[in-house]
Parts: C-alpha cells; sequence; structure tokens
C-alpha cells in the first residue's frame, strides 16, 4: 500500500514539474492553460450554487415538515396536558379546602369539648378529692398513726415535672 502511496506522490510531482517546464518554454500553452483553469473552476462554481441552492430548499422543506408536525400533532396533545393538569389542580384546591376546613372543625370540637366537658370533670374529680382527703384526715384525727402513714411521711414524694 506504502509503495502505491509514494508511486503515486512521484507522478503528481513529475507532472507539475513537467508542466512548469512547458509552460515557460510555450507561452501560448501557458495561456490556454490558464483559460481551462478558469473554465473548470467555473463550473465547479456553479455546480457548487445548484448544489447549495438545493440544501437550503431541502432545509426549508424540514422546517416547513417540522413546523406542520408540530402544529398537527404536538400542540393538540400539549393542550390537552394542560387541561388535565388543570383539573387536577382544580381537585387539589377543592381536597386542600375541604382538609382546611375538617381541621377548624376538629381544632373547634377540641376546643368545645376540653372547655365544656373536661374541664367540669375535672373541677368535679377535683372536688372528689379533695373531699375524700379532708374526709381521711377528720377520720384519722383521734387515731393512733399507722404504719403506712408513717411510711410515707419518711419515704420523700417522687413527683415527675414532665
Amino acid at each position: 500500500m506504502r509503495r502505491w502511496i509514494t508511486i503515486g506522490i512521484a507522478l503528481i510531482f513529475v507532472i507539475t514539474i513537467a508542466f512548469i517546464v512547458v509552460s515557460y518554454l510555450f507561452p501560448p500553452f501557458r495561456e490556454a492553460t490558464r483559460d481551462i483553469a478558469i473554465v473548470i473552476l467555473a463550473v465547479f462554481q456553479m455546480i457548487a450554487s445548484i448544489l447549495t441552492i438545493v440544501l437550503l430548499i431541502g432545509i426549508l422543506y424540514a422546517v416547513n415538515a417540522i413546523q406542520r408536525l408540530t402544529r398537527d400533532t404536538v400542540l393538540p396533545k400539549v393542550d390537552v396536558a394542560v387541561v388535565k393538569v388543570n383539573e387536577v389542580l382544580d381537585n387539589t384546591r377543592t381536597i386542600t379546602t375541604s382538609l382546611r376546613d375538617s381541621t377548624t372543625t376538629a381544632t373547634n370540637t377540641t376546643t368545645y369539648v376540653a372547655e365544656r366537658v373536661v374541664s367540669p370533670i375535672i373541677r368535679a374529680s377535683s372536688l372528689v378529692a379533695g373531699v375524700r382527703a379532708a374526709a381521711t384526715t377528720l377520720a384519722r384525727r383521734g387515731a393512733p398513726p399507722s404504719e403506712e402513714d408513717e411510711l410515707s411521711a419518711s419515704v420523700p414524694s417522687q413527683t415527675s415535672t414532665r
């Protein structure tokens, strides 16, 4: 493979040297070669211009096809998705409002129960405990202290402060 490349490069070098020598020795050959080179370059430029125009037309067609595709396919699907998302948002807002109302109702009910039901029961329980303690104290007034009273008096009370 390397041999053929070397032969090709040598052949191009020999042709270039021969062309330079012939152009120097025969000026009309140089002028004719110049005119032929100009014509060949003009033809290649015309071919390149035509190919550029064809590529531009192809690109314009592709852009138009993409635009049609988005207008006919993608945009309706996006519109449907937007409608569905809006429905979900509306449902979420409704659920949030219901949850807020339920929370308010539960808070109000808890407050009512605490104020109207539990507080009187606590007061009544405290009153009963106080009456019981008073009755126990009055009942033991004349009796000698029992072992339980002595033990409870000697052990400090362990109340938690939670």
